[in-house]
Formats: C-alpha cells, sequence, structure tokens
C-alpha cells in the first residue's frame, strides 16, 4: 500500500487497466479448463433413422452403395435424445431450414428407411458438416424436423431438441461474469479508494480554508501529481494569511494614526460659535466613533476563531436576558439544548449585533433557535421597516447603510453586520435576511457541525 501510494495517478490507472485485463483473461481460462464447452445438441443421419423405425436391424439401415462410406466406418446411432411424436398432420416447417440440404436428405432418407420420398418431409438445419463430402454426414442441428409417414396414415416426426435457456454456452459466459464481478470488484476498490482518498482531503482542506484562513497546512500525501496540487495550495494559503495580516495591519495602522489629528483638530475648533461648533464637533465623534468601530473589526478579525462546544441555546438566552434587564423587548422561544462547536465570545457578538439591529430600527425582536439535519438555525425577527429586497446583501458591507431606511441618528456606523457575517463565515455558517409577509424584517443564521441535541 504504501509504494502504490507513491505512484503516479496515471501509473496508478495504468496498473488497474493492466491488473482487470490479466484477471479477466486469468478467471477466462480458468472456467474453460475446469468447465470445458460442450457442442450444442446435433442429431446424425442415422440417429434420426432409428428413431424413426427402431424395429429395423442397425446395419439393415446402412447399405454400402459406393457413395457413402465404407460399412466400418459407419457410426452407430448416438445416445441423443430425440423428440418424438404421432400427429395426423404433417410436420410444419420451422423458421428457418436449409432447403437445399432437406432435398438432398430426403433423397438419402428414402434410401436408408426403403421409403418413397412422398412419405418423407424433411426440414434440416445444419449446425455443422463432417469434412466428408455427402450428406449421409451432415449433422442436424437444434430445430430440425423429420416426419414419415406411416401406413395407417399417421406421421411420426422425430425433431432435435432446441436448448434451454441458459444453454451450455450461456452458462459458461454467466460463470465467466460472475467470477469476474466477483474478484475485479474489490481491486476495483482498492484502486478507486487509493485514488480517491488524497482528493478528498484535498477538498476538505479547500472548504476549511474558505472558512477559516488558519487552518493547518493540508499534509504532504498521496501520488506525486497530489503532492504537487498540495504544495501549491499550501503556499497560496500562506500568500493569503500574509496579505490578509499585512492588510489588517496597514488599516489598523491608518486608523490609528487619524486619531491625533482628529484630537488637535477638536481642539482648535472648539472655539467656534454655535451652530456651526456643534455641528463640526458631531462631525469629528462621528469620525472617532467609525475609526473606533474599524479597529474593533480589525482587532476582531484577526484573532481568529478559538473553537469549544458550547450550547448556542444558552448563549443566545444570556444575550436576551442582558437586554431585557436594561428595559429591551427582547423573547427567545424555547427549545431543547443545542451543542455546537464554535467561539463563544465571536458568537456573541453576532448575536448581540443582530439583536441590537433589529431593536434599533423594530423596537421588539423575537428569537427562535432550531436545528435542521445536521445544521442549527437562528432566526431574529423584528417589526422594523425591513430593507428593498435588491439591497439586502449590500448591507453585509463594511461601513454601508441606507439612508431611506436607516437613519443616521441611531448612531450605526455600517460594520454590525459585516462583523456578523464574517464571524458567521468564520463557522463555515451562512447569513440572510428577508422581509417577513406581516412586517419586519428576519435574519436567518445557519452554522453548521451541530455537536449533539439534547
Amino acid at each position: 500500500m504504501i509504494a502504490l501510494s507513491r505512484l503516479s495517478i496515471f501509473a496508478r490507472s495504468f496498473l488497474m487497466t493492466v491488473c482487470a485485463l490479466l484477471l479477466s483473461i486469468a478467471i477466462g481460462l480458468a472456467v474453460l479448463v475446469v468447465r470445458p464447452p460442450t457442442p450444442p445438441p446435433m442429431a446424425s443421419l442415422f440417429d434420426v433413422v432409428a428413431t424413426l423405425q427402431p424395429e429395423m436391424p442397425p446395419f439393415a439401415m446402412h447399405p454400402f452403395d459406393g457413395e457413402g462410406p465404407p460399412r466400418d466406418e459407419v457410426a452407430p446411432p448416438g445416445d441423443i435424445d430425440l423428440d418424438i411424436a404421432t400427429q395426423a398432420e404433417p410436420p410444419s416447417a420451422p423458421a428457418k431450414f436449409d432447403a437445399n440440404l432437406s432435398s438432398r436428405l430426403t433423397s438419402r432418407l428414402s434410401d436408408l428407411l426403403l421409403q418413397p420420398t412422398d412419405k418423407l418431409r424433411v426440414y434440416a438445419i445444419a449446425s455443422a458438416i463432417d469434412r466428408r463430402p455427402g450428406p449421409t454426414h451432415a449433422m442436424l442441428g437444434a430445430g430440425s424436423v423429420i416426419g414419415l409417414r406411416q401406413d395407417d396414415g399417421q406421421w411420426r416426426v422425430v425433431s432435435v431438441p432446441r436448448e434451454a435457456f441458459p444453454n451450455m454456452l450461456q452458462q459458461e459466459l454467466l460463470w465467466l461474469f460472475g467470477l469476474g464481478a466477483l474478484a475485479l470488484l474489490p481491486v476495483a476498490w482498492l484502486f478507486a479508494r487509493a485514488l480517491a482518498a488524497p482528493i478528498d482531503r484535498f477538498a476538505e482542506a479547500a472548504q476549511r480554508l474558505g472558512a477559516d484562513t488558519h487552518a493547518p497546512p493540508v499534509p504532504r500525501e498521496g501520488p506525486p501529481e497530489m503532492r504537487k496540487a498540495v504544495d501549491a495550495f499550501n503556499a497560496m494559503q500562506a500568500r493569503v494569511n500574509r496579505l490578509l495580516h499585512e492588510r489588517t495591519h496597514m488599516i489598523a495602522a491608518i486608523a490609528h494614526d487619524l486619531r491625533t489629528p482628529l484630537t488637535r483638530l477638536s481642539f482648535r475648533l472648539d472655539g467656534l460659535p454655535s451652530p456651526l461648533g456643534d455641528k463640526v464637533d458631531a462631525d469629528i465623534q462621528e469620525m472617532k466613533a467609525m475609526i473606533s468601530a474599524a479597529l474593533d473589526f480589525i482587532r476582531d478579525r484577526s484573532l481568529g476563531v478559538q473553537r469549544q462546544p458550547l450550547d448556542f441555546r444558552l448563549l443566545v438566552e444570556s444575550v436576551a436576558d442582558d437586554l431585557v434587564d436594561v428595559g429591551h423587548e427582547v423573547g427567545v422561544q424555547p427549545g431543547s439544548a443545542i451543542t455546537l462547536q464554535g467561539d463563544p465570545v465571536a458568537l456573541r457578538r453576532a448575536v448581540v449585533n443582530l439583536v441590537e439591529n433589529g431593536l434599533k430600527y423594530g423596537q421588539r425582536v423575537r428569537l427562535r433557535l432550531r436545528t435542521s439535519g445536521d445544521d442549527c438555525v437562528l432566526e431574529v425577527d423584528d417589526d422594523g421597516p425591513g430593507i428593498p429586497e435588491a439591497m439586502q446583501q449590500h448591507v453585509f458591507t463594511p461601513f454601508f447603510r441606507l439612508e431611506a431606511s436607516r437613519n443616521r441618528d441611531t448612531g450605526g456606523i455600517g460594520l454590525g453586520l459585516a462583523t456578523v457575517r464574517a464571524i458567521v463565515l468564520d463557522h463555515g455558517g451562512t447569513v440572510t435576511l428577508r422581509n417577513r409577509k406581516e412586517g419586519g424584517l428576519r435574519a436567518v443564521v445557519t452554522l453548521p457541525g451541530v455537536a449533539s441535541a439534547a
């Protein structure tokens, strides 16, 4: 198995094909040796004569007239079981028969049976012809029919039986197919598993990278092509992390450095008369709030996700209780506990942002927590004006605000929903918004990987 893991994908595929071909050939040869094919049922002319008139002496029906083989070369009747019937009407012709051979055999049977040709009906199917010429040596194949009219007017009909399904050849083929399938399926499963396992691990690593850029590197294993892809993937992940780190530090440095000139500007404009001074001071305070929010957002994104088992329902209920204690109307639909893997600090921030966002514009928030398959679903409903469908994705953009429906006086910076989406995506989940039919907005958070449900 270790040696197989070092082979390239091309070498593995080629080796599997060669093994399958050799194994199928070996099985075919084994079946032929153990169960050699038997010839299909055939009857000689003398078998037919002996069946039509069994009372005749054996050699009386083998006269030597100079045209056939000598008496000592004529084979006695075989042991094939021919079908015999007595009927009033002459036999019917089969669907296909050899008319020329039937005509010649009619004359030959007339001599052997010592009967006129008008008392014979011969419909011969030649399955095999002896090397020696002459119709005497013809082997009548399955389906041949010969009829002889008796003195009482009845017809004695002899027919070569047809093989029932499955015949011997079909049985050999079925044995070959069955044994080949039983032998090849484990080999194919082994090769397919060895080929697909590194690809599955690579796909899982790509999914982890989408949810967490700080996920551990992909193990360097598998065929050479896969190890080369893993090296490229790990290098890409390192470059992405480096770029994100540099961007975060750059934005944090800019936001931090802006605080000093804003403070000096506030002191210098302190003597402006109202109402101009109040407006300028409000703008400066808003800029400081935006810088603080940006620094908090960047700090949260740079900390990464610290996953641990947690009771998500207990976390949601604690957020609701804290807000109820300060006078807000927040309700949680009761239900069973839901345990999942996640960062409790980050998830709490996401739930708080969603609830506070609903309270700002809906005054009342209702939360419902449930499971859907292996996923945990949190629904946050408010009674606010909602958001136009065309803008429901844009509100997750940092610093984006809807002026028509979201008032600047509420103090929103435009990072609340962006933070929620970042936290949910870090946990491998999704967050969507939609307007409720009865009015208000519904935020739906789906988190994967429910560990247990009590």
